[in-house]
């Protein structure tokens, strides 16, 4: 099944099932419903009124109030694909509660699937489910600049790169950050980047990926996401197009 219909389909749909894997292992839908509300800040109002409301897969996830940023620690295969690998945003938080439901089907302990063993990292303070000497030291990114001065000495020229073009491609667009991610948005948000070990990924949505399949033939391409690798110049003619379709399909 593709990406965009699991999206449409309805969390109405999708949350008896989610319940019903834990109850036949003996745990229980309060239980999910803690899942859920750790991992996205719903309560247990707002997940009744999401099933109430009509309201989809996708934009559940979308429309969460405060998604756990200790979710990234969240690793291993779901469907047989480990979701720390899983590069479309949406599709990521979708398989990253797919993957604590697994773990309480299968009897793990609450305090360990919601990772509340954590470590205080000496320096900053923050808090991680383990030991984590990798991470940022500091706030969140609240801009894009802030985002980009995080990176890497290599890939911040990259996302500069990046960044002045879109910008220059949708001027009345609002930048910001989503899904912990560099954004222009106007309306809905239309396109995203970020920045991987080993390339930059732009994430216009599969329609837009789509469409310029064939221009994207010599970059790795999945669904609404493409891979510009840091050994290759960027293609910023296209990468401005690109954007300036977004704009044009989804505002």
């Amino acid at each position: 099944m593709n990406n965009e219909k699991v999206y449409a389909m309805s969390f109405a749909r999708i949350y008896p099932l989610l319940v019903a894997k834990a109850e036949k292992k003996g745990r229980t839908a309060k239980e999910v419903d803690q899942i859920i509300g750790w991992l996205t800040g719903y309560s247990a109002g707002e997940i009744e009124d999401a099933i109430q409301n009509s309201t989809t897969y996708g934009e559940f996830f979308q429309h969460a109030p405060n998604l756990n940023p200790n979710r990234k620690l969240i690793t291993g295969s779901v469907c047989g694909v480990r979701v720390e690998e899983i590069t479309e945003p949406l599709m990521q938080e979708i398989r990253y509660l797919d993957k604590l439901v697994d773990e309480l089907a299968k009897g793990k302990a609450m305090d360990k699937i919601l990772r509340e063993r954590q470590w205080k990292c000496p320096k900053c303070g923050r808090m991680f489910a383990h030991v984590n000497q990798s991470h940022y030291c500091g706030e969140a990114p609240k801009t894009i600049e802030a985002y980009i001065s995080q990176q890497s000495e290599e890939a911040q020229d990259y996302l500069r790169q990046i960044n002045d073009t879109i910008k220059a491609a949708l001027p009345e667009a609002v930048e910001k950050i989503s899904w912990s991610m560099p954004t222009y948005w106007k309306k809905h948000n239309l396109i995203q980047f970020a920045a991987s070990k080993k390339h930059i990924g732009l994430y216009p949505g599969p329609e837009a990926v789509q469409a310029f399949a064939d221009r994207l033939q010599e970059y790795k391409t999945s669904k609404g996401t493409i891979q510009f690798p840091y050994h290759k110049p960027l293609p910023l003619t296209l990468i401005a197009e690109i954007a300036k379709w977004c704009e044009k399909q989804y505002s």
